[in-house]
């Protein structure tokens, strides 16, 4: 089963697929990131380890490892995902 974040905010056009895509790297996560037409931005994560899953969310919120990005996630809704797997930024 896999794991669909929503990141609201300033999140397209300012390197958060490329943020999410190194964030996801560095905690061996395999997964997805696509810009959807409302603004937002969607991850699917290859996980459903819920620790792995928070320490996540909490480095997209945090950036403790000054990965570049240049806009400002606001939210981050977190839902089961149970359909295809893939996207416009696989990682």
């Amino acid at each position: 089963m896999a794991i669909q974040l929503i990141l609201t905010g300033k999140v397209q056009g300012v390197f958060c697929r490329d943020f999410c895509q190194k964030n996801a790297q560095a905690l061996n996560i395999k997964g997805s990131a696509s810009n959807l037409a409302d603004g937002s931005v969607s991850v699917l994560l290859n996980t459903n380890d819920e620790k792995l899953i928070s320490e996540y969310i909490r480095n997209l919120k945090e950036n403790p490892k000054g990965f570049r990005f240049f806009g400002e996630i606001i939210d981050i809704e977190k839902k089961e995902y149970n359909g295809s797997f893939g996207g416009d930024y696989n990682f």
